[in-house]
């Protein structure tokens, strides 16, 4: 029918999220998820090939959904001569009574992410865990909270009206993030180069998932129910796109 192009496009640069070798010398891979990509298993299969390539070990491969919304991504393809999959998993299956056991301080606050049969005392629970830390390694994880309760929008809530019962003081205003983006507002004024409709709050949450998760415009307006557009004028405003 056709002579198709034989030059391919430069391929784009891969940053695995966490690619550890563990004790066995078997290759470890994952990579953390904040929105249904149909795409995904494309993904894998590529990290998989250059992983493959480097280290001549098949990787073991998971995604780790932190997302808020059902699960919905497939982890697998299965095509007329090719059969690849890896291990998908919905951090809220996981019980975080799992997590709040652990030893390992980051276990404890990524629990928030989990399944808890009460989100109160969940909260309660990660507040005084903390609450023996020294100040600056307390200000250290509680910012690392606060990032968290960004994808968890109804923990934040709770954690408002726990704040007198809580050990710890855990308030929007502590946040660099949010301090910076109040300062720069009252330099500019608060709506003068603002994308249209974006909340102080939620310009916080676009920040947030772009410098801690590496999220792309469009998984940022997937979870901060908004527009690409709108996302996109912010991290501009920002300097992060």
């Amino acid at each position: 029918m056709e002579s198709l192009d034989v030059s391919f496009p430069k391929v784009e640069e891969l940053r695995a999220d966490l690619l550890l070798r563990l004790e066995d010398e078997s290759i470890f891979h994952l990579e953390l998820q904040t929105e249904n990509d149909p795409l995904m298993p494309l993904r894998m299969l590529k990290y998989y090939t250059y992983i493959y390539s480097i280290y001549s070990k098949e990787p073991i491969q998971t995604v780790l959904y932190i997302g808020s919304k059902p699960l919905s991504m497939e982890n697998f393809i299965n095509k007329d001569h090719l059969r690849f999959d890896y291990s998908l998993v919905d951090i809220k299956t996981i019980d975080c009574r799992e997590l709040l056991k652990s030893d390992d301080l980051n276990d404890v606050v990524l629990s928030v992410l989990c399944y808890a049969e009460d989100e109160r005392s969940l909260i309660l629970e990660v507040a005084s865990r903390l609450s023996h830390l020294k100040p600056i390694e307390l200000e250290d994880y509680k910012l690392k909270l606060k990032n968290l309760l960004h994808l968890r929008p109804n923990l934040i809530k709770i954690t408002e009206e726990l704040e007198d019962k809580m050990p710890i003081t855990i308030k929007l205003e502590d946040d660099p993030l949010y301090r910076k983006g109040i300062e720069k507002g009252i330099e500019k004024g608060i709506e003068k180069g603002r994308a249209e409709g974006i909340s102080v709050t939620k310009r916080q949450i676009i920040i947030n998932l772009r410098n801690n998760f590496k999220a792309t415009p469009e998984q940022i307006a997937f979870n901060v129910n908004d527009t690409v557009e709108n996302v996109i004028a912010v991290l501009k405003e920002e300097g992060l796109y």
